[in-house]
């Protein structure tokens, strides 16, 4: 996990580095990082991997999951817009909002855990990142979104991704 490399990390600077990250620490600690997913995960292997994961996080900072139901067996726009809006009534409006989607930018894992480590520095109140449906998420939640980034140009279903985004 990249935080906690991190932070094992701080132990061996010097005392002025340690410091510097140890504050960012702080102030991770109280940032809160919310996912919000739609549908639920159910093949039990992936669940168990993110359930580990999530666990670790824990740790190191205040973190919860907000489930909203799939559009199901919706035709895809409709789908799409029902999503949206379940995604939108978890979002308050002092949320920084980090959307996860294949048109958004790549991160290595060292740049994604030194860009959330920036972002919750930063940023006061709760950092939210949204995971979509098969069909991805509405416009709306688009353009609410403060950042779009990419888990990878591969293509994974929507439930390995949330064990792949909890490892890193």
């Amino acid at each position: 996990c990249i935080w906690e490399k991190s932070y094992s990390q701080a132990n061996r600077l010097k005392p002025s580095k340690k410091s510097t990250l140890l504050k960012q620490r702080v102030s991770l600690e109280i940032m809160k990082l919310e996912l919000v997913l739609v549908g639920k995960t159910t093949e039990k292997w992936l669940k168990t991997g993110f359930d580990q994961y999530w666990e670790r996080m824990g740790h190191y900072l205040p973190c919860s999951i907000r489930e909203v139901p799939s559009g199901g067996s919706l035709p895809p726009t409709k789908a799409l817009e029902k999503e949206g809006a379940a995604i939108l009534e978890k979002i308050q409006p002092r949320d920084h909002v980090v959307l996860l989607d294949e048109r958004g930018r790549e991160f290595t894992s060292v740049d994604l855990a030194e860009f959330l480590g920036r972002q919750m520095a930063q940023v006061s109140g709760t950092l939210v990142m949204v995971m979509g449906g098969a069909y991805g998420v509405s416009d709306d939640v688009r353009k609410r979104a403060n950042t779009v980034l990419s888990a990878s140009r591969f293509t994974f279903t929507h439930q390995m991704i949330r064990l792949i985004l909890a490892e890193q």
